[in-house]
């Protein structure tokens, strides 16, 4: 035998139905909630819970109600098993008497909601424009009770839980759908109340009430539905203009990329220029996709501006990269004080040095006088042992802040600071640079496209 079917995936013909979803969840308010007590004896008090069933013959048909509650589970009212022919007391039987669109409560239709469908055995959850029509469901109630007590006490039951109102909710379509239960609101104060009659066989007080329950059933627009885990990443229009000589199947839209230097390595959070040319013969190329590519494949979206100008400036992410930077520390002398650390990020040469040029200034800081100071590079090893490289020298502005970092021998001071490790920090190969592709494409044709390929980011 092949694994059984989860309950959850089977499906039936009563799924999906919204008034079965509405009775289902009124009934299941009924009998949990609709309690009374009964005295037995001084010692003895029982809480009954009054039975409720869907009358699916007709509304008067009283034996519906006997035959229903013979046999009656304990999933439903209570857990007590009776073997024989009788008629219960007390029993109600609810029976559906129609439906009406609150046309004045009606809502914008343009209004995303989340539903549920069954692809090939896997429930799939879309997203679609849902329209909530408003409704009220009616329904009547009948029921049989063996004394007058008895029947005022129910009758108290229903109006603690149903005036005004009552909420519960129900599952439709894999949505949580709000229903509110309570007295019709058309009915006048005096036909609020139950009415009584007595049955000419039994003896029995027949009693008998409506209720009304209002809820929004929700219809999606499937046509312009779209898997929940998928988004709209981008919007793109381009006006074409048509001749005799230009038609849309000649249409030719060309995308160049300028070059960009791939022997050198960038730094996350540093500002690069991505510019191009976009060439057509039929338009002005309004909207162009810029992205990369990561080494697992992934493609992610820098830009798609509605009106491109050929050039962007882009800040490279810092999580495309996992160099790890040291801490690049500035000196005070006697002259200058640092009043502002500038921040500062290194990027090794492609032998892993780190020589005069090979930092990138995010932030120059601010110093209070011009000329130069120490600076230090500083990271800890894989023994947790601090590294020191106090062999750099930057020159410093009072108005623009870090100007360079050199290599100490590169400058005409170095013998003005006490250097305790001459040692050029260094990289070793392969920890350091992550190559991505740069690309740009046309939105509307992603096979137009032009990209650089082995950018080094670090």
């Amino acid at each position: 035998m092949g694994e059984q079917k989860k309950p959850l995936y089977q499906r039936y013909n009563f799924d999906n139905v919204f008034n079965r979803s509405v009775i289902a969840g009124l009934l299941y308010l009924l009998n949990h909630n609709l309690t009374y007590e009964q005295v037995w004896d001084d010692n003895t008090v029982e809480q009954v819970t009054v039975p409720f069933a869907y009358n699916f013959a007709h509304a008067r048909d009283q034996r519906f109600a006997q035959d229903n509650y013979t046999f009656f589970g304990r999933e439903c009212f209570s857990d007590k098993f009776i073997d024989g022919k009788f008629d219960m007391c007390p029993r109600f039987a609810m029976t559906y008497t129609g439906s009406q669109i609150e046309s004045s409560n009606i809502t914008n239709r343009f209004v995303k909601g989340t539903y549920m469908k069954d692809e090939n055995g896997v429930l799939t959850s879309y997203t679609a424009f849902m329209y909530s029509i408003p409704l009220t469901l009616n329904f009547e109630f009948e029921g049989w009770v063996d004394t007058l007590e008895t029947a005022f006490k129910i009758e108290q039951a229903i109006r603690e839980a149903f005036y005004k109102n009552q909420t519960f909710n129900v599952l439709y379509r894999g949505m949580k759908i709000g229903c509110r239960a309570g007295f019709p609101e058309s009915y006048s104060v005096g036909d609020k109340t139950v009415s009584y009659s007595f049955e000419s066989e039994s003896q029995l007080i027949k009693m008998s009430f409506s209720l009304s329950v209002e809820a929004y059933q929700p219809c999606f627009d499937e046509s312009q539905s779209i898997q929940s885990e998928k988004k709209i990443e981008y919007f793109a229009f381009d006006p074409a203009v048509y001749n005799n000589h230009n038609t849309p199947t000649n249409k030719q839209i060309e995308l160049h990329l300028h070059p960009i230097d791939t022997s050198r390595y960038y730094a996350a959070g540093k500002t690069i220029e991505i510019s191009w040319d976009a060439i057509s013969n039929s338009s002005d190329v309004y909207t162009i996709l810029l992205y990369y590519i990561t080494p697992d494949g992934d493609k992610h979206i820098i830009d798609c501006s509605l009106r491109q100008h050929n050039f962007f400036d882009w800040t490279i992410p810092g999580n495309i990269s996992n160099f790890k930077q040291p801490n690049v520390l500035f000196y005070d002398t006697d002259e200058i004080q640092i009043k502002k650390q500038p921040n500062i990020v290194v990027i090794p040469e492609s032998t892993g040095y780190v020589n005069s040029g090979c930092f990138g200034i995010l932030d120059p800081g601010e110093f209070s006088h011009d000329g130069y100071v120490q600076v230090s590079c500083e990271y800890n090893d894989a023994s947790s042992n601090i590294k020191i490289h106090d062999c750099y020298i930057a020159e410093v502005s009072k108005e623009e802040g870090v100007k360079q970092i050199f290599y100490y021998k590169d400058t005409p001071v170095s013998e003005e600071f006490v250097v305790t490790n001459p040692k050029r920090l260094k990289y070793k190969k392969g920890d350091f640079g992550t190559e991505i592709t740069v690309g740009i494409a046309y939105p509307q044709n992603m096979e137009i496209k032009d990209e650089i390929h082995n950018l080094l980011i670090i």
